[in-house]
């Protein structure tokens, strides 16, 4: 096993499963034919019982082989969408300390789609692409809010001794919604491109180099 099939098996531990074209984007930007290139890699690894494939979505999405994820689960999507969240970010500055769906309290407490560092700033992030009613999410603001009084936030990882802050809480949404904190910062985006542009790149047009074009899910079909 090489180090880009290592690399692909961490990515689909973090990710939990990641489309052909998210792969690529990662893993064979730069070569002369990237599809063949990958297809060719996935195929093997396939073989090799090193990873799973499911074909009920186009293009395929891959698992590690030991997953529990059913090729077709309702869930798969909402994986894709944070991936490609990610691989966003990715395009403009590297995140630091990533994690998917982390659980940092009790079962029914903060679960954020994405937690990680990212332009300077701990965040968390929830990808909110369904338009939801206004009581379901002031709960979900409700429960950021208990676990801001809890305390117990200040001994993640991410937190510097001494410099401890509550994350900011970014809702990556196309709809606008009514809910505010007395605790911590809530910001609503379109996207994290959005974001990137009001916190970073305003500041210094001049002094960005081009963002790197990544692959992502894009218009992901699911076989029906």
């Amino acid at each position: 096993m090489n180090a880009r099939d290592k690399a692909i098996l961490n990515d689909l531990k973090l990710y939990r499963c990641l489309s052909r074209d998210q792969i690529i984007g990662l893993h064979f930007n730069g070569l002369k034919n990237p599809i063949n290139s990958a297809n060719s890699v996935l195929k093997r690894m396939v073989r090799d019982g090193l990873i799973k494939c499911s074909r009920s979505f186009t293009p395929f999405v891959y698992f590690l082989a030991e997953t529990k994820i059913k090729h077709d689960s309702q869930k798969i999507p909402h994986f894709l969408q944070i991936a490609d969240t990610i691989i966003e970010m990715m395009s403009h500055k590297l995140p630091k300390h990533v994690q998917v769906e982390p659980k940092f309290s009790r079962k029914g407490g903060v679960e954020p789609d994405i937690a990680c560092k990212w332009l300077g700033k701990n965040m968390f992030i929830e990808i909110q692409r369904n338009v939801y009613s206004q009581k379901v999410m002031q709960k979900k603001i409700d429960l950021y809010e208990k676990y801001f009084l809890s305390g117990d936030w200040k001994t993640e990882p991410c937190q510097v001794e001494g410099k401890e802050y509550f994350p900011f809480l970014v809702i990556v949404t196309d709809t606008r919604y009514a809910v505010e904190s007395d605790f911590f910062k809530i910001i609503q985006v379109p996207s994290m491109s959005d974001l990137y542009e009001m916190v970073y790149k305003a500041k210094q047009p001049d002094q960005q180099p081009p963002a790197q074009k990544i692959r992502t899910s894009g218009n992901i079909r699911m076989k029906l």
